[in-house]
This record gives C-alpha cells, structure tokens and sequence, in this order.
C-alpha cells in the first residue's frame, strides 16, 4: 500500500496499543467481532473464540491486554474497512484514489 501513491495514515498499535473505544469501533465498522478476531492466536483457540467469538465488550477488554488478539492489517477508507492482507481489496481502493 505504501508504493500505491494513496495517502495513509499508519498507526502501530502492536507497539501503542489501543483503547476499548477504538476497539468497539473497529468491531462496529467491521460488522462483527469474527470478522477482526485473530483466529489463530492462542488466546482465541484457549478460549474457543474461533467457533464462538466472545461480545464485542469482551473482545475489547481483551484486546486493550492483548493488541495482537486482532488481525493486520487494518485499512480504514471512510466508512469501508479492510481487515487482514487483501490484495483485490487494496488494488480497488488504489484504483479509485487514481480517478
């Protein structure tokens, strides 16, 4: 993304870390804590979030303590999220910032 020429704004929370809020808005954007849930960190599968993810309250408490609980990357265009790598879904966004 970042030799697309789009502006962006990148924000480490693996080393900043992230509030509850900002995890609900996440959720909230993405339509459901499945879809932003990292399934394969230990915590989900000891928890057995992968079949059924916690609510989207307690995925933010947890999260706040475990940032890497989410996937990445997180793209956010307006009201449009991409979560995880999702090449189609980046070249569809550059392709729109060069009309």
């Amino acid at each position: 993304m970042r030799s697309s020429g789009l502006e962006l704004e990148e924000v480490d929370y693996g080393k900043t870390g992230l509030t509850a809020e900002t995890v609900l808005a996440l959720v909230a954007k993405a339509g459901s804590v499945a879809a932003v849930l990292n399934t394969r960190h230990a915590t989900a599968k000891a928890n057995g979030w992968v079949d059924k993810p916690p609510s989207p309250a307690e995925f933010a408490k947890a999260v706040v303590a475990e940032v890497n609980l989410l996937r990445r990357p997180i793209l956010i265009d307006g009201a449009k999220i991409i979560i995880g790598f999702d090449r189609p879904a980046y070249a569809a966004i550059a392709k729109l910032a060069k009309k």
